[in-house]
Formats: C-alpha cells, structure tokens, sequence
C-alpha cells in the first residue's frame, strides 16, 4: 500500500514545494494526520486504517479528556508513516521527511544486517542509538500535586536534577525535543508500538542482564521486566532499555534514562490501579540499579524518597505486600537504604515496619535475602539495626548533653560473636550442592566479621587509640572468606562493604593489592562500576593514614567528605556499596 502525504494529490501528479515559515513548538490540539491510499490492498493489510488510529490517538498532544500524553513533546509538525512491512516503498519525498510515530524520539537506524563481530542485540541498538549533542535535562519524579494522597512528594522533588557519569543535570519541567535534519534520517521499518521495537533487547534482558545484581536465580526478581499489562507502561520500557544498553555500551542508555525519568514523573500525578503503582515501583528499582552500574556515589535518596511515597501514596506497606514480587521489591529497598544508612551514618529513609513486613510473610522457595543481597535473614536484622544505631550514635556525638546507650550495641555485638552458619540438608546431596554451601558460609562469615569490625569503629574507637590485634585478625580473615569463595560463582561479590571495611584496617601490601585486585575483577565482569569506585576510595584512606599516621585515620571521615550537601535534600551525594 502506497501513501502519498497531502491529500488531494497523487504520488503522479506532485505539487510544487512552497516555502513555508518554521513552526516550533508543538500542536496546541490534537494532530491530524491524513493519508490518502493509491493502491489499496485491502482493508486488512499491514498499513489498513485499523492498524494506524491506535498509533495516531496515542501521538497526539492530547487526549479526550485533556490529559497530555506523554509522548507528545517530542512529536514534530511533520506528517508520519508507519508501516510493518519491508516492501512498502516511498517516494524521495517521503524519504526525506520520515519519523516515527509512538517513539519520544527519532531512531535514525538502518535495517542493514549485523556488522561483522557485531551480535543481533548490538545490531538492534545500532539501529536505535540516538544523538549525544541534545540538552541533556531531566526532571525528577514529580514537583508537586494537587491530589492529596500524592502530596509525601512536595517539598523533595521541586526543582531536583540527578547525577549520571559524574555530570550534574539540572532539573526542568520538559525534555529538550529531539530533532535531525531530514536528509540524515534513512528509510526504516516502523513498530506499532515501542515495546515491540525493543522486544528482542527486552527479551534478553531477562535473560542474562537482570540476573547480574542478584547472588542466586530467583522465582521473584525484583529486576526483572514483567509486560503482563494490556498497555505497556513506557517509562518501564524506557528504564530497562536504559540498563540494557549500559551492558553493550550503547549511546542511547542516558537518553532512555532521561525519557524514563520524565515519563514516571508525568505518570506519578496520575493516580490509577495498583498495577499502574507496581509498574512504577519496577521502574524506580530498575534506576536504581542503572545508577549503580555509574558509580558508589550518588543520590541515592532521591529513589528512596520516591519509592516510600509511592507506597504510602497507593495504599500503604500492608497493601503492597500481599504479592510475593512486591515483598522481595520491599525487601531490596530496605536493604539498599539499611547499607546507605549504614556507611554514611544517617537516619534511613524507609521504617524498620517496612523490612518486617517483607519478611513476616516471606515464603524462602520465592526468594531469600542471601539470595537477594549475599546476607543471610539473621544478619540482616542485624545489618537493619545497626544503620538506625548507628545514625543515632552520630547525632548524640554532635549534642552537649546527649550520651548514647551502648547496651543495645553490646547485646548485638554478643550475637555476632556467636553466629554459625548452618548448613540446609541439600548441602550434602553432591558436589555442587556442597561448593555452593561452602560459598554461601564464606560470604556469611565475611558479613558477620565486617560488621563486627563496624561495629569497634563506629560505636567503639576513639581517635588516636592504637587498633586492637582482634579487629586487625577479623579484617584479615574477611579478605580470606572472600577470596575462598569460588570465582565462577561471584557471590563473594555481594561481599563489598565488608571487604571495603577490612581494607581499611589492613597495612599490609599483599593484602590491599588482593582486595584491589577484586574491585577490579568485579568491576570489570559485572559492568557495575560502584565496584570501581571503591579502589580511590581506599586508596584515599590509605594515603592519609601514611600521611597523619594509622591511629588518627579512619574511613568515616573519608566518606563524609564525599557528602556534597547537608540536610534532608534528596540530592545528597552518598555512598551505596550493596
């Protein structure tokens, strides 16, 4: 089927091209499209009118009811085609002025095969990778609402902008439009929707990419990409094209984080079902994620901050739990929030009820929480805890009259002292069984030392003291559980926070180039770079300590000068190594 783009003419009998103003901005209205058919070849085919009105009522600036459709902003004034088929041809003149409808942006991508060395996942993002030179502005979540159920996110996202590779993005209510040249956009085959466009990267996706955080394959995986709505909810699509294309290096991932971001914000003043909530609830997680794979530094608040509302917002923590995928969801934000409290020494942003209510009606052949974040339960509790005693410590440091109580602190230090792994009675049941117990115990045992070593720093030491020769015995024999841990495996990788703890304490060579040696290792087989991170880090510590000596250096003091503001802005710059 053939289309010419004005009507009343033919693809025969062409009018003359009249100069015209530009037109910027978009459409006040709803845009009409009119597409006149030369050769009709029936009214199912892949260009039938059938298959057009849904893709046209979704691109316009408005619907009925006056609502802005996401998609809108990034619309042109130009006529579009779309088509499902390779043999639809146009004329010079449709090549010319081609865009897609139902895309944020214009794919300037070929439909050529595979280069050589190149895999059909990197083709496809070939196909879709975008320009770099356009603003790079973002907005955060959402500036404000008049619904009152919505208004916990007043206050903290007026005005927010994110830090992305080190570059600081300043917030702003709309998304710069994307736009080329005509000549520079080739001919491409065209998708009713998005999802279907980047159907084959989703699909991997949930192969292989959400997966990588996790130390044990999961039945829920608080990463994974569920498309079981009847409308895909495109900031969804977005973040996990975003997290995607950070795993083959692809230039499009900051702009589909940016459209992400833009598009969940539009969508959080808009109250729905609970699956519009869950949808965004994934979407925070799933950015959460991609931030990790930048850096160990970053404002991780913000996400924390947005997902408490969210959940308050749609009901509160008792609703949300009733789903076994929404409890293991909780459960990784309690404890990213619990492992930022905990090194940065702060009030944690979610209530300890939330990380019960994961837990009381947590079903282990769903998920568990070793296989979540490399803890076991028990030691969690612990790690849940100690960040909240921890951030209180600190506060009654700061104040004249306040003496903080260390009973609490002693009868948890007591129980770390007593901890023993116990081995399930699959552990036996052969080789495998039996290496993947003995993976789990070390990763266990280098929890429990390292929060044992946090525990004489934070609650204990006083500067200037000499260290004990048991804490220096704890660093050394985490860097050993974790070097026992099979590499194949990687779950000595969920090891991080406490191997960065033994470092600190460690003056010997051998060992700080071990534990370098694993930062690098992790960083470079994971691609999340938080592990990266960590070797300036202690690096940093360690060349203090040479300078003002060991005894006046510890690493809280480092990670406080990494802070880049003071207060309850959700744009504090903090440290996450879980």
């Amino acid at each position: 089927m053939q289309l010419s783009w004005q009507p009343g003419y033919s693809l025969s009998r062409k009018p003359v091209k009249r100069p015209r103003a530009r037109r910027t901005g978009r459409a006040d209205g709803p845009q009409q499209l009119e597409f006149i058919a030369e050769h009709p070849v029936g009214s199912q085919g892949p260009c039938s009118r059938a298959s057009i009105e849904p893709i046209i009522g979704y691109a316009t600036s408005s619907d009925p009811d006056g609502i802005s459709l996401p998609l809108s902003h990034y619309l042109t004034n130009e006529h579009s085609v779309v088509s499902d088929s390779p043999e639809t041809h146009f004329d010079q003149a449709a090549r010319d002025t081609r865009v897609s409808i139902g895309a944020p942006h214009h794919f300037s991508g070929d439909n050529s095969p595979a280069r050589d060395g190149e895999s059909e996942l990197e083709a496809v993002f070939r196909s879709i990778d975008l320009r770099n030179n356009e603003e790079r502005c973002v907005s955060l979540y959402l500036p404000g609402s008049t619904n009152s159920e919505m208004r916990g996110f007043e206050g903290w996202s007026a005005g927010l902008g994110t830090t992305f590779e080190g570059a600081s993005y300043a917030a702003t209510s709309n998304l710069q439009n994307i736009t080329s040249s005509p000549a520079s956009v080739p001919p491409s085959i065209l998708y009713s929707c998005l999802s279907r466009r980047f159907q084959p990267i989703l699909d991997r996706y949930n192969r292989e990419f959400c997966r990588i955080p996790l130390t044990a394959s999961l039945r829920r995986n608080p990463f994974q990409y569920h498309a079981d709505l009847d409308t895909e909810p495109m900031f969804l699509v977005h973040a996990v094209m975003a997290l995607a294309g950070h795993h083959v290096e692809s230039t499009s991932t900051l702009v589909h984080r940016q459209t992400a971001l833009q598009l969940l914000r539009e969508n959080l003043n808009a109250y729905s079902n609970m699956e519009h909530g869950y949808s965004m609830l994934d979407t925070i997680i799933i950015l959460f994620s991609l931030d990790e794979t930048q850096s160990a530094l970053g404002t991780w608040r913000t996400h924390f901050m947005g997902a408490y509302s969210l959940v308050e917002a749609y009901g509160g923590i008792e609703r949300w739990t009733t789903s076994s995928r929404k409890q293991v969801q909780i459960g990784m934000l309690t404890w990213w929030d619990a492992i930022t409290s905990l090194v940065n020494r702060e009030d944690c942003v979610f209530p300890y009820s939330y990380f019960e209510a994961a837990v009381s009606n947590q079903n282990d052949r769903e998920w568990d929480y070793f296989g979540l974040c490399g803890c076991p339960l028990s030691l969690v509790r612990i790690v849940m805890q100690l960040a909240r005693l921890g951030a209180e410590k600190r506060k009654a440091s700061s104040m004249q009259y306040v003496t903080f109580d260390t009973a609490v602190v002693s009868e948890l230090k007591q129980s770390l002292e007593s901890w023993q792994h116990a081995s399930p009675e699959t552990a036996f049941q052969d080789e495998e069984s039996l290496q993947q117990d003995l993976d789990s115990m070390h990763c266990s045992e280098a929890w429990r030392n390292g929060l044992l070593v946090y525990i004489y720093r934070v609650f204990r030491w006083e500067p200037g003291s000499s260290i004990p020769m048991r804490i220096l015995y704890r660093a050394r024999v985490i860097v050993d559980h974790v070097v026992a841990c099979r590499d194949g495996s990687m779950v000595s990788r969920q090891a991080l926070l406490p191997l960065f703890f033994a470092g600190c304490e460690l003056r010997d060579p051998s060992s700080r180039r071990q534990i370098l040696r694993l930062c690098s290792l992790w960083n470079e087989r994971t691609r999340y770079h938080m592990f990266g991170t960590t070797i300036p880090l202690l690096e940093e510590v360690w060349a203090e300590q040479e300078t003002m000596g060991f005894e006046n250096v510890w690493w809280g003091e480092i990670v406080d000068r990494q802070h880049s503001s003071d207060g309850q802005s959700p744009l504090q710059m903090r440290l996450c190594f879980g």
